[in-house]
């Protein structure tokens, strides 16, 4: 009877753990992504390779181009809608795929995929993929022309502070994967005149077309609403960082 109950007990156990995997999983795919995101059009072409997902503007204002990091364990395909909309607007962005999604063991792969000493090259991403863009622009000063952030309470264990890049720093109001206390805890290790901005009532999760990752709080607007704030405040701020063609 003690072995049946044994037995019963790691069954129970097993299907529970298993069924919190799949779940957690699921949560971290790329989910209701607009349909014309992969299409190309007038404005945009775009080629799925090996090691990057490349938006490629059609009509380049700027001779800078984007990098983007993944979030960790996240589809790469989840920031998609965003970097076509960077394309949109002048700037061809690379979307890097991490292996095993995980940019803190794959972020110098971009070495050896472009020619980094030109110096024209806006490098960030979400949440562990921002981690490991700021821990990038630490160990190779004045290698990129501005860095931005999303989702993330990093730089936490280097210090940019005295750097002089250009920086761009978006934080959700609701997030809980990096909060906002967190965020300004770690302010005083941003480079000085970091662009620091609030999205008001924005989540972690709501950075990506993701679904509610653990731990992460409720947002108090919407998905769409979300990436358009974003959206707004980094085309700004590549703006007023990049260089005309």
């Amino acid at each position: 009877m003690k072995i049946k109950k044994r037995n019963g007990f790691r069954l129970v156990w097993f299907s529970l753990v298993t069924i919190f995997f799949i779940w957690q999983w699921t949560t971290y795919q790329s989910r209701n992504l607009p349909k014309n995101t992969f299409d190309d059009n007038n404005k945009v072409t775009v080629e799925e390779l090996n090691d990057e997902i490349i938006f490629l503007s059609a009509n380049p204002i700027y001779q800078n181009e984007i990098i983007f990091f993944q979030g960790g364990l996240t589809d790469p395909k989840a920031y998609a809608p965003l970097c076509r909309k960077m394309a949109e607007n002048g700037f061809t962005c690379h979307l890097i795929k991490m292996d095993w999604r995980m940019p803190q063991w794959d972020y110098k792969k971009i070495e050896t995929l472009f020619d980094l000493k030109n110096g024209k090259y806006i490098i960030g991403g979400h949440s562990q993929g921002a981690k490991m863009a700021a821990q990038f622009v630490y160990e190779n000063p004045g290698l990129m022309k501005g860095l931005f952030l999303l989702g993330t309470s990093h730089p936490r264990d280097i210090d940019l502070s005295g750097r002089s890049i250009p920086t761009i720093k978006l934080y959700g109001e609701l997030d809980g994967l990096a909060s906002v206390f967190e965020v300004m805890e770690n302010k005083n290790k941003l480079p000085e005149h970091t662009d620091l901005i609030e999205i008001k009532g924005g989540n972690h999760s709501q950075f990506g077309y993701l679904g509610k990752l653990l731990t992460d709080n409720n947002a108090e607007i919407d998905l769409a609403e979300q990436q358009r704030l974003t959206f707004d405040e980094l085309i700004d701020f590549f703006h007023k960082t990049a260089s005309k063609e």
